[in-house]
């Protein structure tokens, strides 16, 4: 079962964090190496996170509520939630108040459309390429690729046989995309954001997949915070949204 853990904490004093704040997530789960996503923190309205070339960090303040996410399976959120605890970080003690789990169980197979739209900079690496190359682009296989080899256990020769096929029954519809730097653990990383929309006749057979990105999200990089999107699935009588 793919689930998402959301995390509630509160600094005790005003603090100084990074410019990219999932190392504060990673730093209360300890470090963690499950096979998990970990979200930037969230204070109510967005995902907190600075973009620019500069190392501009940010501010939290005593008493204020953030939350952040882990998103996987049952067992893998488990392990990485197991040593959760009150912890001083970035010269501030967190206070964990609370911490909900959700299921999210089988997905809609009569999904004919899916729209997808970053909540933090995605970065997404050429899934027919060996090397460590970036793309910049909403082509399906692309946005999908690491949850493909993620969830299916494909390999880079999978990739290279099986995407292209799946790429022809399915159409990219009118998107908008953009390109953002950020930066993390002292390096500049390039991501993408936008809101990218497809539709297919043939998205039943995909959802396992598509439920891997809703728990944690796409591209690379997943566990640092990055690719965290919100899914919506359309059957052409209802929307229904996934974050």
């Amino acid at each position: 079962m793919k689930v998402i853990c959301r995390v509630k904490v509160v600094p005790s004093t005003d603090a100084v964090i990074p410019p990219f704040s999932a190392k504060v997530g990673k730093t209360l789960l300890g470090g963690t190496k499950s096979n998990v996503s970990i979200s930037p923190l969230w204070d109510g309205k967005r995902y907190l996170f600075k973009s620019g070339d500069a190392p501009i960090p940010m501010t939290v303040y005593a008493g204020d509520e953030y939350w952040f996410r882990i998103g996987g399976d049952e067992r893998e959120v488990a392990t990485a939630i197991a040593g959760l605890r009150d912890t001083k970080a970035f010269n501030t003690l967190w206070h964990v108040e609370d911490v909900e789990v959700k299921r999210v169980g089988d997905l809609p197979s009569d999904t004919r459309r899916i729209t997808v739209e970053t909540l933090t900079p995605a970065i997404l690496p050429d899934p027919f390429s060996p090397k460590k190359r970036k793309r910049f682009s909403n082509e399906f296989v692309t946005v999908f690729a690491v949850n493909f080899m993620d969830e299916l256990r494909f390999t880079r020769e999978d990739v290279k046989e099986k995407l292209a096929t799946i790429e022809e029954v399915v159409t990219e519809e009118p998107s908008w995309m953009k390109w953002v730097t950020v930066i993390y653990a002292g390096k500049r990383v390039v991501g993408v954001v936008g809101k990218f929309t497809y539709s297919s006749e043939r998205f039943g057979e995909m959802m396992p997949v598509i439920g891997n990105a809703v728990v944690k999200g796409i591209g690379s990089s997943r566990r640092n915070g990055f690719g965290i999107v919100k899914v919506t699935l359309d059957n052409g009588n209802q929307r229904i949204p996934y974050f």
